[in-house]
């Protein structure tokens, strides 16, 4: 239970740090794209970002296709963000959905990887501490961001690029 604490600790303090603060650090590596764009029922995009829920951009069957276990979504909103946090296991996964900022707004200190993702410009880095994000542009202001604090002995970032694939289709 404690290690579940301390990790959901770190990746509150890792998604805070990138809420807030100043230039990007790091060159900009070459774009990737990451899956292509799923198709979805007309019914299942909302009309802005605005609308979005980030608990209905996963389907518990989702996260238990790349988890290999189910996990409930709780809501969970900070600052400005709409937030929904998983807990698969012993990783902690949050789905923030920004209204009020870009990927250009993106403070993060680690270098960054220019991706696409179906029809979404992104970005995807690692944070100190071995957390993994994607972040997936919806408009010059607007974002969702996908993060995931894992195991010391596992890799996030497979688990995110996947996600990602999965969130993308149901944005705007």
């Amino acid at each position: 239970m404690r290690s579940r604490k301390i990790l959901a600790g770190q990746a509150s303090a890792l998604l805070l740090l990138t809420a807030c603060g100043g230039p990007v650090a790091g060159e900009a590596s070459p774009a990737t794209v990451v899956g292509t764009r799923a198709s979805t029922a007309p019914g299942d995009v909302p009309a802005t970002l605005d609308e979005a829920d980030p608990c209905g951009l996963l389907t518990e069957d989702e996260i238990e296709q790349v988890f290999g276990r189910q996990a409930a979504a709780t809501r969970d909103d900070f600052g400005s963000a709409s937030s929904c946090r998983y807990e698969p296991g012993r990783r902690y996964l949050t789905i923030d959905v920004r209204t009020n900022a870009g990927l250009a707004d993106l403070p993060a200190t680690n270098p960054m990887t220019d991706l696409t993702v179906g029809d979404h410009r992104a970005k995807s880095w690692t944070a100190i501490g071995g957390g993994c994000f994607v972040s997936l542009g919806v408009s010059s202001s607007s974002r969702v961001d996908i993060a995931l604090t894992a195991d010391l002995d596992e890799q996030p970032c497979p688990f995110v690029h996947e996600l990602a694939t999965l969130v993308e289709p149901r944005l705007p």
